[in-house]
């Protein structure tokens, strides 16, 4: 069955971007549930897990979310809008996310923007705290991430990485400024920067926003990004929500 799961992943690396690298590179943690043509995607890597959730037919995705509903009982599901109707689960929260993509980016240069390394350590953590700054440090040593910061007075306060990196596409995530940095152009550069970096390398550059982040969604469609698919973050029984 992951054999043909890999083939349709294939047909679409954008929208399949996940599953194929955690098929790939962090199969330990990633568990498949397969029904007729769909699947429930299970990434335990982090708590809560993150799940995905792939269905065709609607009687596909009410036996999936069943079994979910029966067997997890703190989650995010990722899931198409058109299954919104079906969703029952207690205490959930619903956030719309529109997944943009980017091959031709206009970049808006800034001479304190550059790449960041394992060297940067103490600013990350800064800026992202020591939770998620260790998880991009790991990603840095690993090689596994592309991060772009801005600084002033040698200070980080604007950044953006890769969640994931493909050899043709690549998802950017984390894109944070300081809040007394906002609105003055710093992420537009950062973000910017990135994307040239990684359409240079061959990579479509994708990333997610939530489809009620009206500034962001302006900045990505500033630099060239366009809509490509839809899907909901859906917490349930957490707090957790995407930036």
């Amino acid at each position: 069955m992951l054999s043909q799961l890999e083939k349709l992943f294939l047909t679409d690396p954008v929208r399949f971007a996940f599953e194929i690298y955690d098929l790939r590179f962090d199969k330990e943690y990633t568990e498949f549930k397969t029904v007729r043509e769909g699947y429930l995607m299970i990434y335990r890597k982090f708590y809560p897990p993150r799940i995905i959730l792939y269905a065709d037919k609607e009687c596909t995705a009410r036996e999936l979310l069943s079994t979910l509903k029966n067997e997890e009982s703190k989650f995010v599901l990722f899931i198409e809008p058109k299954w919104s109707q079906l969703l029952d689960f207690p205490n959930m929260k619903i956030y719309p996310e529109i997944l943009m993509t980017c091959d031709k980016p206009s970049v808006f240069r800034r001479e304190n923007v550059r790449r960041l390394g394992i060297e940067d350590k103490e600013e990350i953590f800064a800026l992202y705290g020591q939770g998620l700054g260790n998880v991009i440090l790991q990603l840095l040593s690993e090689n596994k991430t592309t991060a772009y910061g801005l600084f002033l007075d040698n200070h980080l306060v604007s950044a953006a990485y890769t969640w994931i990196e493909l050899e043709n596409v690549a998802v950017i995530g984390g894109v944070l400024t300081k809040e007394e940095f906002r609105n003055m152009g710093l992420a537009t550069s950062v973000v910017s920067m990135l994307t040239e970096d990684l359409t240079k390398r061959g990579k479509v550059a994708s990333l997610y926003v939530r489809e009620d982040n009206n500034p962001a969604i302006h900045v990505y469609k500033k630099i060239g990004f366009k809509e490509y698919w839809r899907r909901l973050w859906v917490s349930v029984n957490t707090d957790e929500k995407p930036l």
